[in-house]
């Protein structure tokens, strides 16, 4: 479910959530502009990130593409036209999100208003690379245009040529000498009005969408170029310069707190459990996940990540197809007969980090509306990315850098992004200390030192993939175009292991006696999305038929 809409908002998202059309702009627009661009802007903003937040639509079950998660829901690949989220998302961004960027973008440039043009183009731009990303060729050239009907789907790759030249745009309306006079103030809520800000948040987009494209290079028109001068200026987002939606715990008269906390710990029946491919991988396990790069490295950020509500000796409620000591939850595709079992008051759910939710410190208990707060923000660009997408370009061979170095940067980054979202969930929750962190870190390092270079991308790769938990669409891509971390497909004999035997006391668990699990057959890996039903019923230039989704429909996805 998609959070309630802010308060804060007031007027002007009632104002431009129906259509670009319907504003009411005075025959003066210069008298008027200020104040209808700040609503506006707003509006922009919210319908943007809301529309691809953890949480939030699609990504409420998305995440079980990319393994932070399962969901009985979403099991085995299971995203069809029909699914209701599938299509909720792409109204959502093309009805209030882009229209009303449009909107903006237009207005911002009959009043001069330069600033706001360049907020505008920033965030259509991360909207539509969003759309590309996962469904391919979309509506571009023909969307919202008065008098189109029924627009066309673009190629991927002439979308992203465009959005590139969007994004210089940007910059050169941020740094226009003329038309800046007025500056957005407490109606940006991603940057509050802070230009430099906005400058490196569109260096950092750009240098997403050229690492995101760097196995089709040559289909984008002076890729290397392009890269090589965003890397010389090395003008990109630091530490708490994160693009991202803020949240509050205001309750009333809207509720302002994260989505995907309202709907874990007030739901009647909670649908996302963390998943043991996630927790394999923190914990330094390798039941499924046979080739963890991290065997017997623990990672410090696992208690923050996900609260287990029971403890290792409390018995579930009822029996599980997947506990490891206090955790508990299913693995995907799972058949055994206690995949389907009630587990709202024993499963391990989704922590401080990233939705506001509970630190765990062991002790249990079982979560409810008064658990946490719901602080924490929706991610759109994060800081610690960009460490991870220069580690990625150097290991490709694409920049001259250390990737060791950028790696351990990347990791620091996103140690500090948890520390900064829990600071603000939860002022009685310690923080991760430096011990901690520099201790994984150098485990981490040793085991780098040790990798083949394949092995080194993997590591990087799968890092991010964890610093990015809950934020499935950078994830999607990632995995897409590099194939890391190697996730659970299901083996010939159709076997997950538990470390839980069923037939012992829980205090009991060890790995050699564990159960197999039945596995449902796991179908091949959606290289992208299907076009939601009702756009192909209204559109005739939508269509499903012939469409396979495992295959590669993204340009920039050569697998």
């Amino acid at each position: 479910m998609k959070n309630k809409f802010l308060n804060i908002l007031g007027a002007g998202l009632v104002a431009f959530s129906v259509s670009s059309c319907d504003l009411d702009i005075n025959k003066d627009p210069y008298a008027v502009t200020d104040l209808n661009l700040s609503q506006l802007l707003s509006t922009v903003e919210y319908e943007i990130s809301a529309s691809f937040a953890e949480g939030s639509y699609l990504n409420a079950n998305f995440s079980a593409y990319t393994q932070h998660t399962v969901s009985r829901e979403i099991d085995n690949y299971s995203l069809v036209p029909s699914y209701s989220t599938l299509g909720n998302t792409w109204n959502n961004i093309y009805i209030y999100g882009i229209k009303n960027a449009d909107a903006l973008i237009e207005e911002a440039n009959k009043a001069n208003l330069s600033y706001y043009a360049g907020i505008g183009r920033v965030l259509r731009v991360y909207a539509y690379m969003n759309l590309t990303d996962l469904f391919g060729d979309v509506p571009y050239s023909e969307a919202n245009v008065p008098g189109i009907e029924f627009p066309k789907a673009d190629n991927s790759a002439a979308i992203y040529n465009d959005l590139l030249v969007q994004l210089n745009q940007a910059l050169e309306d941020f740094t226009a000498t003329e038309g800046n006079s007025t500056k957005p103030g407490s109606n940006d809520f991603l940057y509050n009005g802070d230009i430099q800000k906005w400058i490196k948040a569109t260096n950092t987009m750009k240098l997403k969408l050229l690492t995101q494209s760097r196995l089709a290079k040559d289909e984008i028109a002076n890729w290397d170029t392009e890269l090589a001068a965003l890397i010389q200026e090395d003008n990109f987002l630091a530490n708490g310069e994160d693009l991202q939606f803020p949240h509050t715990g205001t309750l009333s008269p809207a509720d302002e707190r994260k989505s995907g906390y309202v709907d874990e710990y007030e739901a009647s029946q909670k649908g996302v459990w963390i998943s043991p491919w996630m927790y394999e991988i923190m914990n330094g396990k390798a039941y499924n996940v046979k080739n963890n790069p991290f065997v017997g490295i623990s990672d410090p950020r696992a208690p923050y990540y996900y609260f287990n509500q029971l403890t290792a000796d409390e018995d579930a409620v009822s029996q599980t197809d997947y506990r490891d000591g206090a955790f508990v939850s299913i693995m995907m595709g799972s058949n055994t007969s206690y995949s389907s079992m009630t587990q709202d008051a024993a499963m391990t759910v989704l922590g401080i980090y990233p939705v506001g939710g509970k630190y765990d410190d062991g002790q249990g208990g079982a979560i409810g509306a008064k658990s946490g707060s719901g602080i924490a923000p929706d991610k759109m660009l994060q800081a610690y990315s960009v460490p991870f997408m220069k580690a990625e370009l150097a290991l490709a061979g694409e920049i001259t850098a250390d990737a060791k170095a950028l790696l351990q940067e990347g990791i620091e980054a996103a140690f500090y992004h948890v520390n900064a979202v829990v600071a603000k969930a939860d002022a009685n929750a310690p923080l991760i200390e430096d011990d901690a962190r520099d201790f994984f870190i150098n485990n981490i390092m040793t085991q780098y030192d040790r990798a083949s270079d394949e092995k080194k991308m993997e590591i990087v790769m799968t890092q991010k993939w964890v610093a990015n938990f809950y934020n499935p669409v950078e994830a999607y891509n990632d995995i897409r175009r590099t194939g890391y971390p190697v996730l659970f497909s299901g083996n010939e004999e159709r076997k997950a292991v538990s470390p839980f035997d069923h037939t012992v006391e829980a205090t009991d668990l060890t790995a050699e006696g564990g159960a197999e699990l039945a596995i449902f057959k796991i179908a091949d890996y959606p290289r992208v999305l299907w076009y939601p039903q009702d756009e192909c019923d209204v559109n005739p230039n939508i269509t499903n038929k012939d469409r396979n989704i495992t295959v590669s429909n993204v340009f920039w996805d050569v697998d």
